[in-house]
């Protein structure tokens, strides 16, 4: 029986398109329902989907105009969650944070040191809170304008958890590349290069939850003065 390796080509491309397309459905329905319903439904098969699929999620997205930053939201909120019981296990000492510079405000008087901005605390910007909360926990946090400098926190500084705060798409790629670790993010609620925004409480409350927990909260820290 002869075999036209042409069709036999078309043939598997076929099945391979349609496979992804199952993937990209599957991916898209538990990772809408785990946001939606705030349930985990097969989280290491749709990690595993979201690997594979991403990419071309975020194309498909693109393509219709929709928003393209679902998947990275979902693949935020899922890492967050596979990951919550063993980082509320983690000691404080034992956790870092990560911001990104543009949190602070135009004249902000911090300056650029090895590890990245060192923050003076001057109370105009929400950096300060969440650096206070993070000084009474012991949490290290780095304020970092790139990437250079959060390979340089990795290398320097050894760590099990990573609370990080970024906009949705730089969250989801460094969450990914630090899988091995206990990651957790809070993605911000304005993007920009300067004067973005964070909701403090989550990211408050997540610094709460590392042992030994506390209760802390934006407005004791406000009303203490630090």
């Amino acid at each position: 029986m002869d075999v036209n390796i042409y069709t036999l080509l078309g043939q598997l491309m076929v099945l391979l398109i349609v496979i992804l397309l199952i993937l990209i459905i599957i991916t898209l329905i538990l990772g809408l329902y785990t946001i939606k319903m705030d349930r985990l439904i097969f989280p290491r098969l749709l990690l595993f989907t979201l690997n594979i699929t991403q990419s071309s999620i975020r194309y498909i997205l693109r393509f219709f105009k929709l928003d393209e930053l679902m998947i990275d939201r979902i693949s935020i909120d899922l890492r967050n969650k596979i990951n919550e019981e063993k980082f509320e296990q983690l000691d404080a000492k034992d956790v870092i944070m990560v911001l990104p510079h543009c949190l602070r405000i135009n004249s902000c008087p911090a300056v650029l040191g090895p590890s990245g901005l060192e923050c003076v605390k001057c109370g105009k910007c929400s950096i300060g809170i969440i650096k206070e909360v993070a000084d009474k926990k012991g949490i290290d946090l780095y304020i970092v304008p790139g990437s250079t400098f959060i390979k340089n926190v990795v290398k320097k500084r050894p760590f099990k958890g990573v609370i990080g705060i970024a906009c949705p798409i730089d969250l989801n790629n460094a969450m990914t590349a630090l899988e091995n670790f206990t990651p957790q993010g809070v993605y911000l609620l304005k993007d920009g290069c300067i004067e973005t925004l964070v909701d403090v409480d989550e990211v408050i409350e997540l610094m709460n939850r590392t042992q030994p927990q506390r209760s802390y909260t934006k407005e004791s820290i406000l009303k203490s003065g630090g």
